[in-house]
């Protein structure tokens, strides 16, 4: 769940009124497969780790980033099942192997290499998940899978990973196409209603998030769309098929692992219920500035422009107007709230008394990374107008609204007979996720600010 500024809890005194082929196994099913694998273990043990209120400081969420301790434990699952053969194709002839292969294969040993976390368990989930060696797991991925599972089932795979892998400082890490085929064809409009009850059935979890990264690859095998009725494609194919990670577990641990392990690589992402510190921000008087206005903090003169939240406006007009850019540092939030299109679209300007608006949302350049000013500090800027002074000190906030990024539509595809780079009824498992972690949505930040009077 996000939380609340200390700026939104005092708006109201200021005045604003403003899942794959059928199959199951219950969450205690865990038995060791025959021969294969050793027993999967039930019980992690908890550990304490760090809270993850945002901060709400510059000073303190730098602090708050420095100090992050490493994560307990890392399970990670890589599906087994028929559907996902042709991204694991038996090694040919030739040793030509998928961007699937190339990608999952390099994922897995950053996993087992990083110093993020203490300790890395790996699973292959074939009618249940068996407790596997990073070794082994990776063989698979090199090779091909040798004994691919007849069915796996979304529903019960989330069931079996929050009731007996969920634990503080702990993230679970699934592998998988994620296509949902359940057995009888009329339970696809609840698909939403499944994938929520599956994360909650274990009880709840309010602290809990998931990240979702989505990928495609080549794809060399028999291809199983999600409604059997359909048939299968062989010799599959002429375009790429998606295929995603989904990290699961306490939001401040969901949140450690995809800064250390996932953001450094290309891919489409969706988050729901992860929290980040609220990123570093200042005015900027020397950048892209117009009109009579200047910094009314305290003591401005006598420090450096890097975190100023004041503007004191002397004169503004229609004629005259006051322009001024807000710089801000997104370095700590993912790629998904980096990017320049959506936050084009979904940062927002709110204020009391006033009609200040934000004209535009741009990205750092070569020319403001060499430079010598407080510019040079920011990864992106804000720049707002207003041609009307305040007649007293009023509150105004940037606040970048969670929005769901416009790739889940384009991903999402209710007949997937034919393959295409769509995942069948994407869009209904993310909405299961949406619906687990609350009804309403916080921004993923506030950057609050006072307009006031100039002397």
């Amino acid at each position: 769940m996000r939380h609340l500024t200390s700026f939104s809890r005092l708006l109201p005194a200021l005045g604003l009124t403003l899942l794959l082929l059928p199959g199951c196994y219950s969450r205690s099913d865990m038995k060791t497969e025959e021969g294969a694998a050793q027993e999967a273990p039930t019980d992690v043990p908890p550990t304490e780790v760090p809270g993850a209120v945002p901060v709400r400081t510059p000073e303190s969420a730098v602090a708050a980033a420095a100090t992050s301790q490493p994560l307990q434990t890392v399970n990670v699952f890589l599906e087994v099942s028929g559907s996902m053969e042709g991204f694991m194709p038996k090694t040919g002839a030739s040793g030509e192997n998928t961007k699937f292969q190339q990608h999952v294969a390099q994922f897995l040993s950053e996993v087992n290499r990083t110093s993020a976390a203490r300790q890395k368990t790996f699973y292959r989930i074939k009618e249940r998940p068996y407790k596997d060696s990073y070794q082994g797991i990776s063989t698979t991925v090199r090779s091909g899978i040798q004994q691919p599972a007849k069915s796996t089932d979304i529903p019960s795979v989330l069931d079996t990973l929050m009731s007996n892998y969920y634990q503080p400082g702990s993230v679970s890490v699934l592998i998988s196409d994620f296509i949902y085929s359940p057995k009888n064809a009329g339970a696809i409009p609840y698909i939403k209603t499944d994938i929520t009850d599956a994360l909650t059935r274990s009880g709840s979890h309010p602290e809990m998030a998931v990240s979702v990264y989505g990928y495609t690859s080549d794809f060399r095998g028999t291809y199983y769309p999600a409604l059997v009725a359909s048939g299968k494609k062989t010799n599959c194919c002429d375009t790429e098929i998606p295929y995603y990670i989904w990290v699961v577990g306490p939001a401040d641990a969901v949140r450690t692992f995809d800064q250390a392990l996932l953001e450094q690589q290309p891919s489409k992402q969706a988050h729901f219920g992860v929290t980040y510190p609220q990123p570093n921000y200042s005015l900027l008087s020397k950048f892209q500035n117009k009109g009579s206005w200047y910094y009314g903090d305290a003591g401005a003169s006598k420090r450096n422009a890097e975190s100023y939240r004041v503007v004191a406006v002397s004169e503004a007009s229609a004629q005259q107007p006051v322009e001024f850019v807000v710089g801000m540092d997104l370095t700590t939030l993912p790629g998904q709230y980096r990017d320049l299109a959506y936050l084009k679209q979904n940062l927002k300007l709110q204020g009391v008394d006033t009609d200040a608006k934000l004209l535009d949302v741009t990205a750092t350049t070569s020319q403001t990374k060499a430079s010598s000013g407080p510019e040079s500090k920011f990864t992106h800027f804000a720049k707002v107008r207003l041609t009307r002074p305040p007649k007293a000190a009023r509150p105004l906030v940037l606040r970048l609204q969670d929005q769901r990024p416009a790739w889940v539509a384009q991903w999402t595809t209710r007949n997937d007979a034919t393959p295409a780079p769509k995942t069948f009824a994407l869009s209904g498992l993310l909405d299961g996720l949406e619906a687990q972690s609350g009804a309403e949505k916080k921004p993923i930040f506030e950057l609050p600010l006072t307009l006031q009077p100039g002397e």
